[in-house]
């Protein structure tokens, strides 16, 4: 079999195959929520679902598409005292309707659409009703029926309208988009593997642990917007393993429209566009940083522009200013600030923590107590990072492929880094599913390297030494005061 058929076709296991798992864990998650007659949010998906129907409905005029049945939820200015006529008329008329929401002055009533249409007018008239949602029920959360998630950029919540409309409006529907990112992200991590080393072999087995990982599992099974981040990370360095670096330019600021920590990818692209420039017109140090600024503001404009441009709905909505504010200005101090930090909050964790599996935050709890946690495998992430840090110094002896997926995976991680020291110290573990991909890759591929160039261990030694020796020099020459010839 020739060796681009053999790679057609572990593509396509690894799609069936990814499919399949992130499918199923999505289903499950679902099952559980239905058994234990919970609303089938899972962790942040009570935000970014909601926000995504409430852009759809209150901002694009759409209506989620919903099947079988028909069920809207309606929000009251303050909670009912009675709910006892509310519950007689949905029996009267067939209705199913749920009355335990506590933080939402709310009921949510389902059946047949010409029955639920009567039962609204009918509380419309004795109750004093806010808003009536059509579509899956809203979470128990207060203000969710209004919110739109400004801090956050659009792209993913149009994704889950879309799948909402054209799908349905219920969790598995919900998480469709997200899903075919990850099995894309699984088939992007083979094909980043295969192109550096040239083996299929290790393409499949870097893909196969990495959508196998816990983190990347759960983070690809539901709708939050991380997922679509990670997807965009790995397909910037395959772009800049290609020699593609504007595409790989535009990849990162599209990244950024689905969440603003998508920008990092812009990191270690910008560095190698100024690198190359910088070569080609035999330029110094001072014209690197040059070019890195210019690169850094073009890229900003870009993002800018195009945000502006996918936030034309949002922004004709709330009014240019308060998009401004709120959407753009407050999404940087957003990003920079320390969040929730009381006992009841979730648990927050710094950059390095994600690497040793501590303070992992928890995505779901279930019935027996389990707890499902944005956690990678944790020795191989730890792994992964040392391996990286050590060898490192090899970038400088000529092994530029190495230097690629290096420059990605520490560039990246050191924007989450450079906010943390900036002040966004409540960072969640499930931010970490965009190293993933990068993680995995620079494991197996530097597996891969000590493998087949046994002399590399050696190498590597030999870098720090000379690295160390340098240090100790210009130390020495800064610090040490030579005695005056006395002659």
């Amino acid at each position: 079999m020739k060796k681009h058929h053999l790679t057609l076709l572990i593509m396509l296991l690894l799609v069936f195959a990814s499919t399949y798992i992130l499918v199923n864990t999505s289903w499950s998650l679902h099952e559980t929520e239905v058994k234990r007659g919970g609303r089938g949010y899972v962790t942040d998906e009570v935000w970014y679902v909601s926000a995504a129907r409430n852009i759809m409905i209150k901002i694009l005029g759409l209506q989620p598409k919903q099947i079988d049945t028909y069920g809207v939820t309606i929000v009251f200015t303050s909670k009912p005292i009675n709910y006892l006529p509310l519950i007689k008329l949905a029996e009267e008329l067939n209705l199913s309707l749920r009355t335990d929401y506590t933080k939402l002055p709310a009921i949510y009533v389902n059946g047949s659409r010409t029955n639920v249409e009567e039962f609204v007018n009918i509380t419309k008239s004795s109750y004093n009703v806010s808003d009536v949602v059509p579509g899956w029920q809203l979470p128990d959360s207060e203000g969710v029926n209004d919110y739109i998630n400004w801090e956050h950029p659009p792209m993913g919540k149009y994704l889950i309208a879309l799948s909402m409309l054209i799908a349905g409006d219920s969790p598995l529907y919900w998480r469709i988009p997200v899903i075919v990112f990850g099995v894309a992200s699984t088939v992007l991590v083979f094909l980043v593997l295969e192109q550096l080393s040239g083996s299929v072999v290790l393409g499949l087995a870097g893909s196969t642990i990495f959508i196998l990982d816990t983190m990347s599992r759960a983070i690809f099974s539901i709708a939050i917007l991380d997922g679509y981040v990670a997807f965009f990370t790995v397909l910037g360095l395959y772009l800049v393993i290609r020699g593609r670096y504007r595409e790989a330019l535009i990849a990162s600021t599209v990244a950024g429209l689905f969440k603003a920590t998508g920008l990092f990818v812009a990191i270690p692209v910008i560095i190698l566009l100024a690198r190359n420039h910088t070569k080609l017109t035999n330029g110094n140090l001072l014209d690197f940083i040059y070019q890195v600024i210019v690169y850094g503001l073009i890229t900003i404009t870009l993002y800018i522009g195009l945000l502006t441009i996918a936030s034309a709905p949002i922004i004709y909505y709330m009014g240019y200013s308060n998009w401004l504010k709120y959407s753009l200005i407050g999404s940087i101090g957003w990003h920079l600030s320390t969040k929730c930090t009381t006992p009841g909050c979730p648990i927050s964790s710094a950059p390095w923590d994600w690497f040793i599996g501590h303070n992992s935050f928890a995505l779901y709890i279930y019935p027996d107590g389990k707890t499902l946690s944005a956690e990678g495998f944790y020795p191989l992430w730890f792994t992964s990072i040392v391996l990286a840090l050590v060898f490192t110094p090899l970038v400088y002896r000529g092994y530029r492929v190495l230097g690629y997926n290096l420059l990605f995976y520490l560039g990246v991680l050191s924007g989450y880094i450079i906010i943390w020291i900036l002040g966004s110290r409540t960072q969640y573990s499930f931010y970490a599913v965009q190293l993933a991909p990068l993680a995995y890759v620079n494991l197996f591929y530097i597996l891969y390297l000590t493998t087949v160039n046994t002399s590399i261990q050696v190498e590597v030694v030999r870098a720090w030494r000379t690295i160390v020796s340098r240090v100790r020099d210009l130390i020495e020459e800064l610090i040490l005061i030579k005695p005056e010839n006395c002659n």
